[in-house]
């Protein structure tokens, strides 16, 4: 015999409002990089019936250093329109494997609503606002906005924490560190001739502000480097060597930063003496912000790290 039961929880909940913009959907229906495919033929007057799954694409941009942030995976139905119903499945870092439950009509203009979506967007709502942006010769690229919101149960977040990890280096010099806790690195410039003469970053602040470092260690060095992260580009990794320059002993020589979208660098000038060095974090982690020591030149650097525990 069926059981219907509803009872009483202590648990509250609150809502967490998300909202994503600039994000690019790739529909490519034509040509031999077309990503969906029909499975069954519609009726020779009307077109009823026909059935096409996709794996449309969505990038964080449109040129060719954009990196993909989901792909929409699933089926539309012609039944009068495309009738579309499908998962937004979420490839970066911060939201991998989560998703946001999607059905609408047509592909290229109106909304689509967001019925439901699991791990980080459980139980989600909201709408997705499309809007054409260019026509190519295999399909066409849709700008998505997409806003919503979905509970959160109090008292059962995911733990995230910042720890220091480092520094990698020599004792030289003096210390240069941030005073207030990063979440997110946004920006890193490198000022290089022979070896790493200076590191300027901004980050994000636990407050949701936006903090820049200026220089630290030496004025010198004949190259600047500017490394701007796209929204969805995390650092996962520091590496590079460490070196004798100048009648100065353990400084860094070469240093590169390696993210989920690309390497940077290596910056400065290597030689076969050197020491390497590799500062990774592990999945669920990225660097977020830096330490260091120097005065003429970098001596050592370190990283933070925010950690999260599902």
């Amino acid at each position: 015999m069926a059981n219907f039961q509803i009872t009483p929880s202590p648990v509250t909940v609150e809502n967490n409002e998300y909202n994503f913009s600039n994000l690019y959907l790739f529909h490519t229906p034509l040509g031999p990089n077309r990503n969906q495919f029909s499975v069954t033929s519609g009726d020779a007057a009307t077109g009823l019936g026909e059935i096409t799954v996709n794996n449309w694409p969505i990038y964080d941009g449109v040129g060719p250093s954009a990196a993909i942030v989901a792909r929409a995976q699933g089926l539309h139905i012609h039944a009068g329109n495309w009738s579309n119903v499908f998962s937004i499945v979420f490839e970066i870092q911060r939201f991998k494997g989560s998703t946001l439950e999607v059905m609408g009509t047509s592909v290229e203009n109106g909304e689509y609503a967001i019925v439901g979506g699991t791990g980080k967007f459980a139980m989600a709502r909201g709408v997705i606002y499309k809007k054409f942006h260019e026509q190519r010769s295999d399909g066409n690229i849709i700008q998505l906005t997409i806003r919503g919101f979905f509970p959160g149960l109090k008292g059962s977040p995911p733990v995230t924490r910042v720890v220091k990890i480092g520094p990698c280096g020599g004792n030289g010099g003096v210390v240069w560190d941030i005073t207030d806790t990063p979440t997110r690195l946004e920006s890193i410039t490198i000022r290089y001739g022979g070896v790493i003469d200076g590191i300027e970053f901004s980050y994000i602040n636990q407050s949701g502000q936006k903090r820049t470092t200026g220089r630290w260690c030496g004025q010198g060095g004949m190259n600047t480097y500017p490394i701007v992260l796209a929204p969805s580009e995390f650092v996962k990794e520091v590496s590079g060597t460490i070196g004798s320059f100048n009648g100065y002993n353990n400084i860094i020589r070469t240093i590169a930063f390696v993210t989920n979208v690309k390497t940077y660098g290596p910056f400065g000038n290597q030689r076969n003496e050197a020491t390497p060095f590799t500062i990774p974090v592990q999945n669920n982690s990225s660097i977020v912000g830096f330490f260091a020591r120097g005065k003429l030149y970098l001596d050592a650097i370190g990283v933070y790290v925010q950690e999260t525990q599902f």
